[in-house]
Order: structure tokens, then C-alpha cells, then sequence
């Protein structure tokens, strides 16, 4: 299993390569803002609870994506998240940041999840979940509430600090309802980041995350989050 610090020393090893990534934390762009927006409200599911099946088949392929991008072998639980789960953080509550939807808010009827593996270590994860008409509201409040209680806080990863931020991010409306954030993990000078998008399409919820050893585009985000709603609403 990789651990956020092996992800970084890959990272720097393709620093030095590419002499393309900055190590300097104030160097977030758009990451660094920090007023958070209004919490967006679930709208109303039409009660139409999506089985595995239905949510495999509508989640992105790899031919929905571009040719460097190839799809990996799903992760089991707890395994290799973007930010991995397993690497003790203070609060604890901050470590499920990023984890599956299903495993982050329990009552789903089912849910499903994609990676994909690009080109200097980027990686897209992709997971949905779809909850009964009772249990929607309540998830998606609780999904877009982790982040603006986890601003800022710490994890260990065999003894070496983590230092992880989050903040808001700009997203065009797409869905439902919807929220966005970034996610900066730090450790002895070396940065991952990954854009989230948080999205409702009816009963189902979904989360895109985009996660580079550079400041990740928000049009990226943005367009994969679009098609991502497009193809799961059919």
C-alpha cells in the first residue's frame, strides 16, 4: 500500500526530473482562499434509487477521458486513497476526507467508485452513491460540512508529519446541488492537491477528485464534474 509520504517521494523524484512542481506552500492559487460560501442545500430526490449496476454503467470510462488517463484496479476498503485514510490525522474525523461517499455517510442503497491513473502521478477518483429520498439531505450535508470543519489539521505517517489544509473552490453550477474544495496534504516541503467536486444528480450524489503534485486546473475539474453529471443523469 502507498502511503501519502511514498506518493511525495515519487513526487520528488519527478520534480527533480521535470524541474516542473513548486515546493513553496504559497504557491496555492485559487487553493488559498478561505471564505467559505453559503452551504448549498440538497434539492428534492425524485426517489429514483440507483442499484450498483445502474451506477457502474454511469460512472466515466476511460474512453471518456483523455488518452494519457487509464483506468486502475478499484481500491479496497481503506486501501490507497488520494489521501489515504489509514495515516492517523488529529481530529480523527478529518481522515475520512476523500474516502467513498458510502463509507463517509453509511445508509446508501448502493454505490460504486472508478480510478484512473495519469501522467506525473495524477490520478482522478470517481465514486457515487445513491441514497433513499430520507437519508439524501442528511449525506449531503454532512459530505459538504467535513471539509469546512477540517480547514486545517495534521496526520502521521510512520512517525513523519502531514500537514493537510483545505479550502473552497470556485465551481461552475452543475447537478442538482453542489460544492467544491481543495485539499493540500504537506510533507517536508513536497505538496499533493487534489480538487473535489461534491454533486447531487437526483437521488445520487457524486465525487470527483483530481489529484496532482501541482496546483490542479479548476476548468479540469469542472469540465470532468459536468461530464461526469451528464453521463450518470443518461
Amino acid at each position: 500500500m502507498r502511503s501519502v509520504l511514498a506518493r511525495l517521494g515519487a513526487v520528488a523524484s519527478a520534480c527533480a526530473a521535470l524541474a516542473a512542481c513548486s515546493s513553496n506552500a504559497d504557491d496555492c492559487g485559487a487553493s488559498c482562499a478561505t471564505t467559505w460560501p453559503a452551504p448549498a442545500s440538497a434539492a428534492p430526490g425524485p426517489g429514483a434509487v440507483r442499484d450498483q449496476a445502474q451506477l457502474t454503467a454511469g460512472l466515466l470510462a476511460a474512453t471518456d477521458l483523455p488518452g494519457d488517463f487509464t483506468a486502475v484496479p478499484p481500491r479496497g476498503q481503506g486501501e490507497d486513497t488520494p489521501v489515504p485514510a489509514d495515516a492517523p490525522t488529529d481530529p480523527v474525523d478529518c481522515g475520512r476526507l476523500l474516502t467513498p461517499i458510502a463509507q463517509q455517510w453509511p445508509g446508501s442503497a448502493a454505490s460504486a467508485s472508478v480510478q484512473f491513473a495519469g501522467p506525473s502521478f495524477a490520478t482522478i477518483d470517481i465514486d457515487a452513491a445513491s441514497y433513499p429520498d430520507s437519508a439524501l439531505a442528511a449525506a449531503f450535508d454532512s459530505l459538504q460540512s467535513r471539509p469546512r470543519r477540517c480547514t486545517a489539521y495534521t496526520g502521521d505517517d510512520a512517525g513523519v508529519r502531514i500537514d493537510y489544509r483545505t479550502a473552497p473552490l470556485d465551481q461552475p453550477p452543475v447537478g442538482d446541488a453542489g460544492s467544491a474544495f481543495t485539499l493540500t496534504a504537506t510533507s517536508e516541503g513536497l505538496t499533493l492537491t487534489s480538487a473535489t467536486s461534491l454533486v447531487q444528480a437526483g437521488n445520487t450524489l457524486v465525487q470527483v477528485v483530481v489529484t496532482a503534485p501541482e496546483e490542479v486546473d479548476p476548468g479540469v475539474l469542472a469540465d470532468l464534474t459536468a461530464a461526469q453529471v451528464r453521463k450518470m443523469r443518461g
